[in-house]
């Protein structure tokens, strides 16, 4: 529907989506196509007009229009936290409000951060107040807001009480109520410039009683559950920005030649080629996973939810950057291919710190891992259940929002899989032919058990608890979690190649899990054997070629050939 996006008449195009960027403009005829192809319905559930079957298929969608320009996600997509909030805690009639407005191509902005607070919720200052006529007042402002200052209706967490994590309210403001609320300027931003994040001002803003989704007191934990899968699908943008940056310097590379040779097959570019393929790669089947996940176990999707954010963001930046590296001086020039990569780089960058910062997502990995060291006797290890996390492309149940749960109970699906079926993973790649993935997937067990006992460990000691060691071996335990997905991903594909590779074929995985245990292990990933990268080059050579996006999900993607 798009065309090809190297085109460079193509408005859809990646040229087209540079000198938007260069303007600050936002993408009005790019969102419009795909409003006519209902993508801002992609997760809003079919009971409610939407076309939400599968997380999985909404992630892969949004990633094939996000490539182009990662602008179009906040364009179109951005009232899914305000309507996932709503789904999670609020009535009948509001959900089918938010759902009708979205239809109808309306904008519902979720309003949470206050620029004084941080990171740190607990400490908004934004008030609902009792009206005495009836009803509720709103008085404060609301930070970066995404589409502030155009949105048509706004989902607003607000204080209702002194202190506590249940002193905060959610209220629905429609239409006639955001009238009232006067927007701020929208702030200049780095990436995914042309979209406006702005403050919402209230003072004394009226709402009605009937605007409160859910309980009052209610309104922290509403937003945080839906917040699950907002990190969920952000991780789309930032898959996207390194799948663009990767096949801009996978053609690049072919298309030079330096000293009378042809740059792709100079042995250094070769490894970077394949490191930034096998970021990519862990941080895709990990993403796909987690939006299985999502719908299978909504109740126990906590940790993985902040694990797919913290690994997303970290491995495609890395992977980014060596795309970047591949272009020599042109990767700084403000045209051709450097400007490319260049957006996506910005884009990608924007990710790492909406809807959850880097830090409170190494916090809540740090709160949960700890319990990991003595898991509980009735850990769900089903093997049928653990390949259904992986089962890409396959049915799944209706997405339940009101089962989501903040509780951190030791009952993640991929970690206590993990240990109980790595030691069958392992056999099976050694009867496949492919001893050196079993030994690394060996590897990863060992290093997920020494990590979660030091963690647990640390948190018995005081010095250690506050010091900076929670939070690197959260950080290592996030990456060793994305190795542990992947093996599990292999193992629920018995008789069919991954990534393009033959049946059983576990040169990918080798090369994924290679590079995150040394990343985990705060190793240069350049020492890794160049035979364990290989793979991955490989792979998304392979891929780009076809041309398929970058993941195990085959996607048949309309770009033309490349340079040979």
């Amino acid at each position: 529907m798009l065309g090809d996006p190297w085109r460079g008449g193509n408005p859809y195009g990646f040229a087209a989506a540079v000198a938007r960027d260069g303007r600050a403009e936002f993408p009005h005829a790019f969102a419009e196509r795909l409003e006519s192809a209902d993508l801002p319905l992609a997760h809003v559930p079919a009971g409610l007009g939407g076309t939400l079957t599968g997380l999985d298929d909404t992630l892969q969608r949004v990633r094939v229009a996000a490539r182009r320009d990662a602008a179009v996600m906040p364009a179109t997509l951005l009232s899914c936290a305000a309507v996932a909030t709503v789904l999670a805690a609020g009535t009948p009639g509001q959900a089918r409000a938010v759902a009708d407005w979205v239809h109808a191509g309306r904008t519902v902005a979720f309003a949470l951060s206050e620029e004084h607070a941080g990171s740190d919720v607990l400490a908004n200052t934004c008030r609902l107040e009792e009206a005495p006529g009836g009803g509720f007042t709103l008085t404060g402002s609301k930070w970066l807001v995404g589409r502030g200052a155009t949105a048509h209706a706004a989902l607003v967490v607000a204080r209702t009480a002194p202190r506590g994590p249940a002193a905060f309210t959610a209220v629905l403001l429609g239409p006639r109520e955001l009238s009232r609320v006067r927007r701020a300027a929208a702030h200049p931003v780095t990436g995914m410039r042309g979209i406006d994040f702005a403050d919402l001002v209230f003072d004394g803003t009226p709402v009605p009683a009937d605007a409160v989704v859910g309980a009052v007191g209610g309104g922290l934990a509403a937003a945080m559950r839906a917040q699950q899968l907002v990190r969920l699908l952000s991780t789309a943008a930032c898959l996207a920005t390194a799948d663009t940056a990767l096949r801009t310097a996978l053609r690049f590379t072919r298309s030079r030649k330096a000293a009378g040779a042809a740059v792709a097959a100079a042995a250094h570019t070769e490894r970077d080629i394949a490191l930034a393929g096998a970021e990519l790669l862990a941080a895709d089947v990990l993403s796909l996973t987690a939006a299985r996940y999502a719908q299978l176990s909504p109740g126990t999707f906590g940790l993985c939810s902040h694990v797919v954010k913290r690994v997303a963001t970290r491995l495609t930046a890395s992977s980014i950057a060596r795309s970047r590296g591949l272009l020599g001086a042109r990767g700084f020039l403000a045209d051709g291919p450097g400007s490319v990569v260049d957006k996506a780089q910005r884009d990608n960058a924007v990710v790492e710190s909406i809807d959850t910062s880097p830090l409170g997502v190494l916090r809540a990995v740090a709160a949960q891992l700890p319990a990991y060291a003595e898991p509980p006797q009735d850990a769900w290890t089903a093997p049928r259940d653990v390949r259904a996390l992986c089962a890409y492309g396959e049915p799944l149940p209706a997405l339940d929002h009101t089962a989501l749960d903040l509780a951190a109970r030791p009952r993640d699906r991929v970690l206590l899989g993990f240990a109980e079926h790595a030691a069958t993973v392992a056999a099976r790649l050694e009867e496949c032919g492919a001893p050196r993935a079993a030994e690394l997937v060996r590897e990863v067990r060992a290093a997920l058990a020494a990590t979660v006992a030091a963690a647990a460990d640390a948190r018995r000691d005081r010095a250690r608890a506050a010091g900076p060691e929670p939070l690197d071996l959260a950080d290592s335990g996030c990456l060793l979690y994305a190795a542990a997905a992947a093996a599990l991903a292999w193992w629920a594909h018995p008789g069919r190649g991954l990534y393009g590779e033959r049946p059983d074929g576990a040169g990918w995985l080798s090369a994924v899990l290679a590079v995150l245990l040394a990343h985990a292990d705060g190793r240069d990933p350049r020492r890794v054997p160049a035979g364990d990268l290989a793979p991955a080059a490989e792979a998304v050579t392979r891929l780009d070629a076809d041309p398929q996006l970058f993941t195990a999900l085959p996607v048949r993607l309309s770009d033309a050939p490349g340079p040979a």
